[in-house]
């Protein structure tokens, strides 16, 4: 709760500078729900699953949702990405109620990231700052309504509020973990979701989704080397999977923008030669109206002339 509440102190003067726009606000509700949800379903399941599971199953994404188009090299590293998640889940320990969690956690995630996609490109720049302050808002107040629920209903025997003293207050925060709470606060929540918001005015989610494959990677890594968790053979065959999905997606991708750049380069090309081509046929023509029109108009005067000059002999 503390992290997203950190979180949201660097967004609040642009929230308030904004004032009451309600498109940018029902857009930022929105994508704070759907990663609301993904961070609860996370939370949750990390209680019961492994933390290297857990990374490796938010690689799974919905990127064919609402319709996206999808191109076939992203397919091809999104079968291999899944693939190698489906290799990791049948080493270590057996699938439990957690990895369900993550499951629908990642699902939450991948919505969360084609609504960013499609709201980052009808919003003003200069509103994307208030954009992320409402959701990052609406993030914070979940949690918070979640840990309170939970204290209330998880102890409503035990719950007083007349046996809070100031001096457990004042211990409890000494002992609370300030540190972790500000790093992921600003970095893992303001500054990733900033990070993301402005990269997916160029990026699409799919391919974002596929980039996200590297999370796992990482996840596992510190798992390793903090949490002691040990890889088999069909682990590393699973993470080395994963890896490959997500490079081939990237080397394609720049391959495939290279191409169509291109093509489009040559296309303006053309269409400038043939606008050219037809500008100089046009101007011949508007030129010889013009010689044209001035043939008559000194026909004309000289005939006016001579008929004057007959009439005045």
């Amino acid at each position: 709760m503390v992290r997203f509440v950190v979180s949201t102190i660097p967004f609040l003067p642009f929230i308030i500078q904004e004032g009451g726009d309600g498109h940018t606000r029902s857009a930022g509700i929105e994508l704070g729900f759907w990663v609301s949800c993904g961070y609860l379903s996370q939370a949750i399941g990390l209680l019961t699953s492994e933390a290297g599971h857990a990374s490796f199953i938010s690689a799974f994404t919905a990127n064919g949702m609402f319709g996206a188009r999808v191109p076939a090299f992203i397919w091809f590293g999104a079968i291999v990405s899944l693939i190698g998640i489906a290799l990791l889940e049948c080493g270590g320990s057996p699938p439990c109620v957690g990895d369900i969690l993550n499951i629908f956690s990642a699902a939450f995630f991948g919505i969360h990231m084609l609504r960013t996609e499609h709201i980052s490109r009808t919003t003003r720049k200069e509103k994307i700052m208030a954009l992320l302050g409402y959701e990052v808002c609406t993030v914070a107040l979940s949690t918070m309504i979640w840990f309170l629920l939970k204290d209330v209903f998880g102890n409503v025997h035990e719950w007083n509020i007349t046996s809070f003293t100031w001096s457990m207050m004042w211990d409890g925060m000494n002992s609370f973990p300030w540190i972790p709470a500000l790093y992921t606060g600003v970095f893992s929540t303001g500054l990733c979701l900033w990070a993301e918001m402005n990269a997916m005015n160029n990026v699409s989610a799919t391919e974002t989704a596929i980039v996200y494959g590297l999370e796992p990677v990482w996840g596992a890594a510190f798992a390793w080397f903090s949490l002691g968790e040990r890889w088999g053979n069909t682990e590393w065959i699973g993470a080395t999977l994963v890896l490959c999905g997500s490079l081939a997606v990237q080397i394609l991708s720049s391959i495939f923008e290279s191409s169509k750049d291109e093509f489009s380069d040559n296309s303006m090309h053309l269409n400038a030669s043939s606008k050219q081509s037809d500008l100089s046929f046009s101007t011949v023509v508007v030129n010889q109206r013009k010689n044209l029109s001035d043939f008559h108009y000194n026909v004309s005067r000289g005939l006016k002339l001579a008929d004057k000059c007959l009439q005045e002999t």
